[in-house]
């Protein structure tokens, strides 16, 4: 058992906690705040809820009540439209009730929680971390063998890469009559806003700009600026007798990656770690997927040593992935208002962020599939690379290719390297899923070879002529 000291309680800090408290360890959770406390990024992506299932942090959560998002209403260039999604479906929460249920949960799995208190020094002291707290007036010293900073955007180290534009989101609350009661998001021509409906019948406005931008537009105050961008959108079309609950506020959204995520006995998790777009609306699930794959770093850290190369280069390569991943994601959806926008807020966000994709493949005749001899790529070379496996971070053959964004291990649970080693060339797609009958059934075996054909791993064979068959 190692003892591991948790800085924050957020989704990030509180997942971490409950992960390392769930693998053995002791653990200590600090948080200068006391809960409930108003947080944002109230709108909840689909894949959080699946992710607290694989922690057993679920049920808490369920137990809430949260609404389901039914619909967002787009306003961007294509028009309006209510896009639906009748499958996963994200939740609308109170921020300050989501991140204490899943703090309780932490409590309830054996993690030692201190709030409010304030972590002051934090020492180095041989083998040892030695941190100094502030509680009610005391201090306090813990002792730790690891520790993992999730205290957030604010406190996140100074070592950081930009991964876009500055941005500062500018929201307020809002009561009234009318309300929406589904998320809106709309493109501005300098801007663009996101509108949430909230469990308590409030309504959260928040615009996304170029700070710098904003601080010059027309108004003395804050609150005068946010107002005169609001009115410009359609956020609160339909609204009546409508009031802010307290002035506005701003915070920093820019995305960043931090250039020093992780050592052999430190780790940071979500924000600290890593901003996406907040064009995404994903921040909350990025945040505790880096708190899920981190307390597998750190348990690899602490109780195999001779790992610890492989446990510091996933994490950094995982935070990596992810950043150009969204950086990627969030150009394509710049890139449709920029078209037709000549703004430099759009243009600046698409350039910045882009990214070339590879040259399309010839199509594959879909009725020559089962008849066509395939091949392994030349371009296909077999790397070992960290992984996650069970509870640890170990070395695995994995797939490395110019359309592949990073080396691959699995794909559908499934290993790949050591099924395409021993592939003999010239077989056909069916053949190649038909040698894979005593590992998958036939049905998935197509489905990989499918798989790698689209990205052109499996390639078509030459026959001895030098053409193709």
């Amino acid at each position: 058992m190692a003892d591991v000291c948790v800085i924050g309680a957020g989704p990030a800090g509180s997942t971490f906690a409950a992960r390392m408290a769930q693998l053995g360890h002791h653990v200590q959770l600090i948080e200068r705040q006391r809960f409930p406390r108003r947080r944002l990024g109230e709108s909840l992506s689909p894949g959080v809820m699946t992710l607290l299932r694989a922690a057993d942090m679920h049920e808490t959560v369920e137990a809430a009540g949260f609404p389901e998002i039914k619909g967002v209403w787009v306003k961007w260039p294509d028009g309006p439209k209510l896009r639906e999604d009748t499958g996963a479906k994200g939740l609308l929460v109170d921020r300050g009730e989501f991140d204490l249920r899943l703090l309780d949960r932490a409590r309830a799995l054996g993690v030692e929680v201190h709030q409010p208190a304030i972590v002051g020094q934090q020492i180095r002291d041989g083998a040892r971390w030695r941190l100094t707290i502030d509680a009610d007036g005391t201090s306090q010293h813990l002792d730790a063998d690891f520790v993992a900073d999730a205290s957030g955007r604010r406190n996140a180290s100074g070592r950081q890469i930009k991964a876009g534009p500055s941005t500062v989101a500018v929201y307020g609350y809002w009561r009234g009559k009318s309300l929406p009661t589904m998320p809106r998001i709309e493109a501005g021509q300098d801007c663009w806003y996101w509108g949430v409906p909230l469990p308590d019948e409030t309504y959260n406005t928040q615009v996304f700009v170029d700070p710098r931008w904003f601080r010059h537009l027309a108004g003395s105050t804050m609150a005068e600026r946010f107002l005169g961008l609001i009115d410009r959108s359609g956020l609160m079309e339909g609204c009546r007798d409508v009031e802010l609950i307290e002035p506005p506020r701003a915070i920093d959204a820019t995305p960043y990656l931090g250039s020093d995520c992780v050592a052999p006995t430190r780790i940071q998790l979500g924000d600290a770690a890593m901003a996406i777009d907040p064009i995404s609306s994903s921040g909350v699930q990025k945040a505790i997927q880096s708190a899920l794959s981190g307390a597998i770093v750190a348990n690899t850290l602490l109780r195999r040593p001779e790992s610890t190369d492989a446990a510091v280069r996933f994490y950094r390569a995982q935070l990596t992935d992810a950043s150009e991943r969204h950086c990627r994601w969030a150009a394509w959806h710049y890139r449709d208002v920029a078209a037709g926008c000549d703004h430099r807020f759009w243009r600046q966000r698409s350039a910045s962020l882009a990214t070339m994709n590879p040259p399309p493949l010839p199509a594959i005749d879909a009725r020559a599939f089962a008849t066509t001899p395939m091949g392994l790529s030349r371009e296909l070379k077999f790397v070992h690379t960290p992984c996650l496996q069970g509870d640890f971070v170990s070395l695995a053959a994995a797939l490395h290719h110019p359309r592949l964004t990073s080396p691959l291990v699995f794909l559908g649970g499934r290993k790949l390297a050591p099924l395409l080693q021993i592939l003999p060339p010239g077989k056909t797609p069916l053949q190649i899923a038909q040698s894979w009958s005593n590992h998958m059934p036939l049905e998935s075996g197509m489905e990989i070879a499918g798989w790698l054909i689209d990205r052109g791993i499996l390639v078509e064979q030459p026959d001895q002529s030098g053409a193709l068959s």
